[in-house]
């Protein structure tokens, strides 16, 4: 018995065809853009690297202003007697203004950002703050005056921006009687409960 073999048109194989040749098509545009992609990331995150290691800095656009206009800071960390450092920033000629945040800039108007041995810890909107972080040794705590956009202050490309190095030494001499609590509030008699 004989089988018969179906005969396709050439419309058919042509339609065949132009169906493998699209999703072949796909999936290389779908493969090509991954690796596209892929390869832009890493670029991105060897720039990034590049431009860390060359300077502490952080990567804000700068917020030019004239030496007569330009605020001034002075920056004061101490150790806290419970736990971690109290940060005063005494800025003149800069009101902080938190609700003038991702706005418009104004000359002397703006926030703060605190940074850490080059990290970035917080972003102020007052004077004071507690970082609750502790180390032995040194570390740099740095802040830069920042406008509403979140560009740093600058006067001729220079940063505003003032730093402090912090020595921690847990073993040095009062060190221990600066942390000690009155007894009545950390140890509580729980004997009647």
């Amino acid at each position: 018995m004989a089988t018969k073999k179906k005969q396709t048109t050439p419309t058919q194989e042509s339609s065949k065809d132009k169906l493998i040749i699209m999703l072949i098509s796909i999936l290389l545009g779908i493969g090509l853009g991954f690796g596209i992609a892929q390869v832009s990331s890493e670029d991105s995150n060897s720039t990034d690297t590049a431009t860390s290691s060359e300077t502490s800095h952080s990567h804000s656009e700068k917020y030019e202003v004239s030496a007569e206009q330009a605020p001034k800071v002075e920056l004061v960390v101490s150790e806290d007697a419970k736990s971690g450092y109290n940060i005063k920033i005494v800025a003149t000629d800069f009101v902080f203004t938190p609700e003038g945040v991702n706005g418009e800039n104004v000359i002397g108007e703006g926030h703060a950002h605190l940074y850490v041995d080059g990290e970035k810890v917080a972003r102020l909107y007052s004077p004071y703050f507690h970082w609750d972080g502790s180390f032995e040794g040194t570390k740099e705590f740095r802040v830069t005056l920042n406008a509403n956009d979140h560009s740093e202050y600058a006067v001729d490309g220079e940063v505003i921006e003032v730093s402090q190095t912090v020595t921690h030494d847990s073993d040095a001499e009062g060190h221990d009687e600066m942390h000690m609590m009155d007894s009545n509030e950390e140890s509580h008699d729980h004997s009647d409960m």
